[in-house]
C-alpha cells in the first residue's frame, strides 16, 4: 500500500476527481483513510463497527463514470439506515451483534454514489441525547478539544470528518442532531426538507416526521453533491417534494445577491441563553452576512417555546415506544433494564403513559406553531438562529445527572406514570424538564418540527480555537439557496483549511 500524504487536503469532490483523472489510486486512497480512521478512533472513539473489508470488496462494484464519490471513504452512521448483514446497534447493548436483514434506500443510494463504506459512526443510545457518550460504548470525543463532546447523535460521524480521517459522513437529525454536531466540531450540516430523503423500507417517517437523514461534511460542495444524489422520495412515502436533478449543483456557481436575511438573538426558553462566545458567533454571522453584500435585519419570531417542546416531548416518547415493540421482533425477546439505560427507559415508559388524546394534541399543536412560524420567516431568504448555547460542552456534563436518574428509577418502579394522566401535573413536569435538557443546543427543535431546511456553518471559532457554528434557516424546498449562501461564506472565511491538532 502507497500511503496518499495529500489525501488530508482533499474534500470528496477533488478526491472522486483524482480518482478519475487516475491521479491516485482507490486502493491507496482507501487504505490511507483506513490507517488514518484506526489512529484517529483510538484517541476519539468515533466508530462502533469497522467495515474495512466491505470498502475493499466494494470498490469492484463502483461504476466510476457516473459516481459523483467514486472511491470516496465514508461512514454510515450506526442507526437510521441500515445494511444488510451488519449490525445497527444505536448505541444500545440491546442491540449489540444483532444483524439486518435488508438495507435502506439510502444506504444503498449512499453505495450508488461510489462512496466506500468504512465503518458505523458512533451515537448516543437511540440517538436521544444531543452528546455521544452512550453507556455501552463510551464517550466520543471531539477532536478540536478532548475534552469537549462531539455533540449528538451523529457525534461519531462529525468527530471522524472533523478529524479529516473521512471527508464525509452519514448523518440524521430528529432535534438538532446533523447541526448540533457540524456546530460542535467546525463541519457544514445540513438538515434538509422534510420529505427529500426517504427512509424506505422500513419506515414512512421518523418521530412523527421530525427526523430527518442527511451527511456532514467539510465543505459546501460535498454536501451539495451528496445531496443532488440521495434526495428524492420513494412509493408510499407519507411526504413527499419535488427536487430537480442537479440544481444544488449548478446554482452553486451563481451566487445570489441581495439577499434579505432575518437575525433571531432571542431565545425562547428562559435558561437557555447563549454565552458571550455563542453570542459573538451569532453577530460574526450577521456582520459575515453585510459585508457579502446582504440585508440584515432583526427578526423577532413569536411561538411559545415551552409548550412546545412539551409537545415534542410527547411525541417523541410516543414513537420511542413503538420503536421498542418493533425491535421486540427484531431481537425476539424484549429488552432488559440492565440492556437500556435508565433514560431511555424513562422514555420508553412515558410513551406508555400518554393517551392517545395526548398525541393528537401534541401533533396539532406543533402543526399549528409551523404554521405561525414559517409564515413570520416567508419574506426572508435565510435566517440566522442559534444552534448551540456555548462552545462545546465538556464532556459528562450533558448527560442526565445522578440524581435525575434516581428519580427515573423511583418513577418507574413505584408506577407513578399516572400522575402524567393528570394535565396539570404532567404540564408542570414536562415544562420544568424545558429549560434543563435543552440548554445546550435550544434552537433546533424548531426546524424538526416545521421540516424546513436549516444549516449550520462553521464561520466562528472562539480564542481557544473551539468551532461554534450557528445555522441558516430557510423556507419549505430552499436547500439550493441556503448552499449558494454557504458557498459565498465559505469562499471568504475559508473553514475547510482549519485542522484540529489531534
Amino acid at each position: 500500500m502507497t500511503i496518499f500524504k495529500e489525501y488530508f487536503n482533499y474534500d470528496g469532490i477533488g478526491l472522486a476527481e483524482l480518482i478519475k483523472l487516475k491521479e491516485v489510486s482507490i486502493e491507496d486512497v482507501l487504505e490511507t483513510a483506513i490507517d488514518s480512521l484506526s489512529k484517529s478512533n483510538s484517541k476519539l472513539n468515533f466508530i462502533t463497527t469497522e467495515m474495512y473489508d466491505f470498502a475493499r470488496k466494494s470498490i469492484k462494484d463502483i461504476d466510476l463514470n457516473n459516481a459523483p464519490f467514486a472511491g470516496v471513504p465514508m461512514l454510515l452512521k450506526d442507526m437510521d439506515s441500515s445494511l444488510a448483514g451488519y449490525p445497527m446497534m444505536q448505541g444500545s447493548k440491546y442491540l449489540k451483534n444483532t444483524k439486518q436483514n435488508f438495507s435502506n434506500v439510502l444506504t444503498d443510494r449512499f453505495i450508488s454514489s461510489g462512496a466506500l463504506i468504512c465503518a458505523k459512526s458512533a451515537a448516543p443510545e437511540f440517538g436521544l441525547m444531543v452528546t455521544t457518550e452512550p453507556s455501552e460504548f463510551g464517550p466520543t470525543k471531539n477532536p478540536w478539544d478532548q475534552t469537549r463532546t462531539p455533540g449528538g447523535s451523529s457525534g461519531g460521524s462529525a468527530s471522524a470528518v472533523a478529524s479529516r480521517s473521512v471527508p464525509i459522513a452519514h448523518a440524521s437529525d430528529g432535534g438538532g442532531s446533523i447541526r448540533i454536531p457540524a456546530a460542535c466540531c467546525g463541519l457544514v450540516g445540513l438538515k434538509p426538507t422534510r420529505g427529500r430523503i426517504s427512509f424506505a423500507p422500513s419506515h414512512g417517517d421518523k418521530w412523527g416526521g421530525f427526523t430527518h437523514s442527511g451527511v456532514v461534511t467539510r465543505t459546501i460542495r460535498d454536501t451539495a453533491h451528496m445531496y443532488d444524489h440521495i434526495f428524492g422520495s420513494e412509493i408510499g412515502d407519507p411526504y413527499k417534494i419535488d427536487y430537480v436533478k442537479g440544481s444544488l449543483v449548478s446554482n452553486l456557481n451563481l451566487p445570489e445577491k441581495n439577499l434579505k436575511i432575518g437575525f433571531v438573538t432571542k431565545n425562547y426558553i428562559e435558561g437557555t441563553e447563549l454565552n458571550d462566545n455563542a453570542s459573538k458567533a451569532m453577530y460574526f454571522n450577521a456582520s459575515a452576512c453585510e459585508k457579502l453584500g446582504h440585508n440584515v435585519e432583526e427578526l423577532k419570531l413569536n411561538y411559545d417555546a415551552v409548550t412546545l417542546a412539551r409537545a415534542f416531548v410527547i411525541i417523541l416518547t410516543s414513537h420511542a415506544s413503538q420503536m421498542f415493540n418493533e425491535l421486540k421482533e427484531l431481537v425476539g425477546r424484549p429488552y432488559k433494564n440492565s440492556e437500556i439505560e435508565t433514560g431511555t427507559r424513562m422514555f420508553d415508559y412515558l410513551g406508555r403513559t400518554f393517551k392517545g388524546s395526548d398525541y393528537t394534541w401534541a401533533r396539532y399543536y406543533t402543526q399549528k406553531v409551523s404554521r405561525d412560524v414559517e409564515l413570520q420567516m416567508k419574506s426572508y431568504d435565510a435566517v440566522i438562529m442559534p444552534v448551540i448555547s456555548s462552545e462545546p460542552a465538556k464532556l459528562d456534563t450533558i448527560r442526565p445527572s445522578k440524581s435525575d436518574e434516581i428519580i427515573n428509577k423511583v418513577i418507574m418502579q413505584l408506577r407513578l406514570g399516572w400522575l402524567f394522566n393528570i394535565p396539570s401535573i404532567r404540564d408542570s413536569i414536562l415544562d420544568g424538564l424545558a429549560p434543563k435538557s435543552l440548554w445546550f443546543a435550544p434552537g433546533c427543535m424548531l426546524q424538526n418540527i416545521t421540516g424546513q431546511p436549516a444549516m449550520s456553518l462553521p464561520t466562528y471559532f472562539t480564542e481557544e480555537s473551539l468551532p461554534v457554528g450557528v445555522q441558516f434557516v430557510g423556507d419549505y424546498g430552499s436547500e439550493a439557496k441556503l448552499l449558494n449562501l454557504g458557498q459565498q461564506l465559505e469562499n471568504e472565511y475559508r473553514w475547510d483549511l482549519k485542522k484540529p491538532n489531534i
